[in-house]
């Protein structure tokens, strides 16, 4: 694809750096390197160079005058800007496609080396105050609009983060080094000389933190939840176990064919003495880790184990610790053992409340047990004064839809959050015909590679917690931790092509219809938060 005729929209403050700052664009060419993308103006910078643009309606007549298709927004302070690079990645945008592309948000380049742009069409049609307001308002309001984030892979993790805009910094550094050439390269031999200190310092510094971010803590329209996040899941779960004694029928345990491994426990004790476990948790209690949550792809009170994992996770204090059971054998004893292990929420999943309902869709489960249980763990809880928040939850299907708001009217009362599903369809294994969230017209990224990870029964670092089949799951923890896997390809190929709409066809995400039931304003880890707020007790 042929590039689109642009302008490039020189854009930002230059302030107390102005004179060294312009005196440098002389040394590195900069205008020339510039206007190897297009016809170049400023907005609001008076320089000898380019014409001076003051407002929307003079960038937007001089567009049509140009019928210019996209605009390229650079700042001043990039003097390492990689023209070669920037054309490069320009070649995937197509300005009648996407509203935006990027080379900056979670792109695999320093900061400042490459540039973003938009579509002329875009900037028609959100009149914006000026370049920085338009990035922000379609970073502040992405649905519906089409991205595109540059793909290649130029760098590590470690060197993404690193800012390449001309600073004081970055100044300092100039005085006593020679540069043969400005680009990529050349700031990549430039910070190679720095030591730990200097380096660090040169690092990505956000002015504000948006509603999520990238890995450098770069405001983003998709992305991690916080800067906390970015760096290391803050949501980690296990499914220790794939073994279940209910075959829920809107349950894949109980459906699906089995993924070529015998059912089995995470850990059993006679093959690794839980080694996976204890590894996963000594590094979550390295990390600003929100919250653990033990569950299954079965039942995880039928693990062996399941109390010692407790125990250990509330020995190195990882953050809040959750249990999600189907409360059948959440007896007097296990219940007694669960108020004391230190948990701090646990999730009965229920899905009716009328007997005849419960034994249709929990098959093999007894409806007055089951409630009893709750109800028993309730009654403990408030007797011992054990701060432990107890969650029901209802997944909506056909079968129990005419007694969701009796099932609220019941439980209401008697726990302290009441979790309502919708329907999904396990990444196809389940008949979708039943997902009952509107769908929209173009697929937004899925949130599962940005919020968390599971440990799936078999000591492997799974990033999708509804896909039955394993099939996107990564490293075992033993090979590489978590933060390696959370950093590594893996995680960066596949946000990539979420991000961009672009997934491949060998991935279990390609034809999965539940990403509408992920969306980004929602999420477990934002009921644990609200509960785990002081006025929520």
């Amino acid at each position: 694809m042929s590039r689109p005729v642009s302008i490039v929209v020189l854009d930002g403050e230059v302030g107390e750096l102005g004179e060294g700052l312009l005196a440098l664009w002389e040394v590195s060419a900069f205008r020339e390197r510039l206007e190897h993308l297009g016809e170049v103006v400023s907005w609001g910078i008076t320089t000898p160079y380019w014409e001076c643009i003051r407002d929307s309606a003079e960038l937007s007549r001089r567009l049509q005058e140009s019928e210019a298709e996209s605009v390229i927004i650079v700042e001043p302070t990039q003097l390492f800007l990689d023209e070669h690079l920037a054309a490069e990645g320009l070649e995937m945008f197509d300005p009648k496609v996407h509203d935006v592309f990027t080379q900056w948000e979670h792109c695999r380049l320093p900061v400042g080396v490459g540039v973003r742009a938009s579509a002329a069409r875009t900037w028609f049609e959100l009149v914006p105050a000026s370049p920085a307001d338009l990035l922000g308002q379609l970073r502040d309001n992405p649905k519906g609009r089409k991205f595109a984030y540059d793909t290649g892979h130029r760098v590590d993790y470690s060197a993404s983060l690193l800012d390449a805009r001309f600073d004081g910094q970055v100044q300092e550094i100039l005085r006593r080094e020679e540069l043969p050439s400005w680009g990529l390269e050349s700031f990549l031999a430039l910070a190679e000389k720095l030591d730990d200190v200097e380096r660090s310092a040169l690092c990505y510094q956000p002015a504000d933190q948006g509603a999520r971010v990238d890995e450098r803590n770069m405001p983003a329209a998709y992305g991690f939840e916080s800067a906390a996040c970015a760096e290391f899941p803050t949501y980690v779960m296990f499914d220790i176990t794939n073994v279940c004694n209910a075959a829920c029928i809107h349950c894949p345990q109980s459906i699906r064919a089995d993924d070529g491994a015998r059912p089995g426990f995470l850990l059993k004790r006679e093959h690794q003495t839980m080694d996976a476990f204890r590894r996963v948790i000594d590094e979550c209690a390295q990390h600003d880790v929100r919250f653990v949550r033990i569950t299954a792809d079965g039942e995880p009170l039928v693990h062996p184990d399941l109390f010692e994992m407790l125990e250990y996770a509330q020995e190195k204090g990882v953050g809040q610790v959750g249990l999600t059971t189907n409360g059948s054998l959440v007896r007097e004893e296990q219940a007694r053992r669960l108020l004391k292990s230190g948990i701090a929420m646990i999730d009965f999943s229920l899905d009716a409340v009328r007997a005849e309902t419960f034994h249709e869709i929990r098959v093999g489960l007894k409806y007055d047990r089951v409630r009893d249980n709750v109800l028993r763990f309730v009654e403990m809880r408030d007797s011992m004064g054990a701060e432990v928040k107890v969650i029901v939850s209802f997944v909506k299907q056909e079968s129990n839809l005419d007694e969701l708001e009796e099932f609220k009217a019941y439980w209401g009362p008697r726990v302290d959050e009441i979790v309502i599903r919708e329907m999904i369809s396990n990444v196809g294994l389940n008949d979708p015909s039943e997902n009952l969230w509107p769908g929209w017209d173009q697929r937004w990224p899925c949130a599962h590679f940005f919020r968390r990870v599971v440990i799936n029964h078999r000591g492997q670092l799974k990033a999708c917690p509804i896909d039955w089949e394993q099939r996107t799951v990564n490293q075992h923890v033993a090979e590489a931790s978590i933060f390696e896997q959370w950093h590594g390809d893996f995680y960066w190929s596949h946000r990539m092509q979420h991000l961009n709409d672009a997934i491949v066809k060998e991935s279990a995400c390609r034809e999965c219809p539940d990403w509408a039931g992920t969306p980004w304003e929602l999420g477990y880890e934002k009921i644990i938060e609200r509960l785990s707020q002081p006025e929520a007790v």
